[in-house]
């Protein structure tokens, strides 16, 4: 751009000088106040002291017609003059229908070298032409318009926009608040009653509810607290939120989407007794439920026994018959899906790393089939990774008259040192134990059902070791002296076992241990203390030795002797 160069305003610069909404760039319109006709490019640059932003800024200006060089601009204000005088003369000479192909032509129309008429200002077939009169200030209009733009962007003031913008929020938010304290204040309690009567009818059983609410967050919910249900009340529901609230103001049956369940205390009888677990049952005619989610739950077997922290969810058809429910407990550590059948409520069991509370024995994974009845659960198909071996059975818990039950199963390579550390801490014994087992106990509450465990075992133990006492060291020594502690070593051990809350029997103990046969009974109290008889064979290459041997002590260290 030519340094010595000088602009002025046009009609059009002059007027967004004068109006502030034609021009709101801030770089463009502090050029444009800048520019007067006397001032160069060089001396604009020196003012504002920015030369490149003084150039891009000339360059626009005059590109949108707001400014010319000094010649330029002179001429188009005086053009721009000149149309405004011409504008009333151009509207008074404006004929009436400058087209007039049916009318009469007038006596200039036969000449082609004469001007036309005001009354025909168009031919059939030629294009317009203007009046003589009025050429000149056509072109000159024209000229003009090339300069100005033909149309002026309008612009809005960013501050009012944004302004307009905080209002509207200000009000929509206002408006949603209003709404959400009229949903907050609104008197749902007199709706208690047809909640209570429907969810009788879908639980088939008395209920009552303490209060009735909505919340809006995270999204709206009627919330119901302190469900009581039975007479007496034998289950309970700290809260229930029920999904689409809206949804219930129409007739039954009610469509939701969602009931989300929170610290329920329900009995096993009154799960078994609802209708949705009872097999062959259709569809509730007052609500069709898609999905009921359980969070922080128990199942009260007994006023002293219950599964506590249960996780689950139940699905429904599209008729609102049970299509899958699945419960687990806060550790994931056992899992059962529930089915409705006709004996009652089938469920299929896995267990991973489950340990009944109120024991020392864990499962490490546990398989099994049952089924929920009344004051009963019934466990079938067994099938446990149980302290190092496998455990495959059947077991009964009965509720109806305090807590008792009954199991048996076979024993498949048990380790014989888990297992003794389970039962009896102070014998020491190791090897792999195999045989059958038999379980029977009753008791008010769940520790004292297992401490109350009586339990018949049909074992053998192969490859083990026997602590405590040396019975092959008893024999060779043949009543010189008694022998303390020590260990024998044998190759296989079988024995009945008796075990009671007060001692542990063993009946038909033989034990074969190479050049060592021994056969006998002993009979241990909980507290460690032994007593046991057997007849030790001691077989070597020159002869053969036996001797009656006596076991005695406290374990884990015992004495055996052969006097008597």
């Amino acid at each position: 751009m030519d340094p010595n160069l000088v602009y002025a305003k046009t009609p059009t610069g002059d007027e967004a000088v004068r109006q502030s909404t034609r021009v709101v760039q801030r770089n463009l319109r502090m050029v444009l106040v800048q520019v007067d006709g006397k001032t160069s490019v060089e001396e604009l640059a020196g003012k504002i002291g920015n030369p490149r932003l003084v150039e891009s800024a000339l360059r626009e200006l005059e590109e949108g017609g707001y400014i010319a060089p000094t010649i330029e601009a002179v001429s188009v204000w005086e053009e721009s003059k000149k149309a405004a005088k011409a504008e009333p003369l151009l509207q008074a000479s404006q004929p009436m229908s400058q087209f007039s192909v049916f009318g009469p032509k007038s006596q200039g129309a036969t000449d082609s070298k004469a001007e036309p008429t005001l009354g025909s200002g168009f031919s059939s077939f030629g294009k317009p032409i203007l009046p003589a009169a009025n050429r000149a200030n056509s072109e000159a209009v024209k000229r003009t318009s090339e300069v100005a733009p033909k149309e002026e962007p309008e612009y809005s003031s960013p501050r009012r926009s944004l302004l307009t913008w905080r209002l509207a929020a200000l009000g929509l938010a206002g408006l949603f608040a209003t709404l959400a304290g009229m949903l907050l204040v609104f008197p749902y309690e007199r709706f208690k009653p047809a909640i209570e009567t429907s969810l009788a009818q879908y639980l088939d059983a008395p209920v009552r509810v303490e209060g009735v609410g909505i919340t809006l967050f995270p999204m709206p919910q009627l919330k119901l607290t302190g469900v009581h249900i039975g007479t007496p009340t034998d289950s309970r529901i700290a809260e229930i939120r029920i999904s689409s609230p809206l949804s219930l103001l129409g007739s039954s049956p009610f469509q939701i989407s969602r009931v989300d369940v929170t610290g329920a205390a329900l009995s096993a009888n009154r799960l078994v007794a609802m209708p949705l677990f009872k097999s062959g049952a259709a569809g509730n005619s007052i609500a069709i439920i898609r999905k009921i989610h359980l969070d922080h739950s128990q199942l009260v077997l007994s006023d002293d026994l219950a599964f506590a922290e249960i996780y689950g969810e139940i699905l429904f058809k599209a008729d609102g018959v049970v299509e899958k429910a699945t419960f687990e407990t806060n550790d994931r550590s056992l899992l059962v899906d529930v089915q409705p059948s006709p004996l009652g409520v089938a469920m299929n069991i896995e267990g991973r790393a489950w340990k009944p509370s109120g024991t020392t024995i864990s499962f490490a994974s546990l398989q099994a089939k049952g089924v929920l009845q009344k004051d009963r659960l019934l466990v079938q198909n067994l099938d446990t990774t149980f302290l190092g071996g496998i455990l495959k059975g059947n077991w009964l818990l009965d509720w109806s008259n305090g807590l008792a039950m009954a199991g048996d199963g076979t024993l498949s390579r048990i380790d014989g040192r888990k297992l003794a550390a389970a039962l009896v801490p102070s014998l020491k014994i190791e090897g792999d134990m195999s045989g059958s087992v038999r379980v029977r106990s009753t008791g008010r509450d769940w520790n004292s059902l297992w401490g109350n465990s009586e339990a018949t075992l049909n074992t053998e133990i192969t490859r083990g070791v026997l602590y405590g006492v040396d019975l092959g060291e008893a024999a060779r020594r043949n009543g010189v002296s008694d022998v303390r502690a020590g260990a024998t070593k044998f190759d296989r051990l079988r024995s009945n076992i008796t075990i009671t809350p007060k001692q542990v029997a063993g009946r038909d103990v033989r034990m074969d241990a190479g050049m060592v046969t021994a056969v006998g009974q002993f009979v241990s109290s909980r507290d460690g203390l032994v007593e046991g008889n057997m007849a030790v064979t001691l077989q070597t290459s020159v002869s053969t030795v036996h001797a009656p041997v006596r076991v005695f002590g406290t374990l884990p260290d015992l004495s055996a002797t052969t006097r008597k």
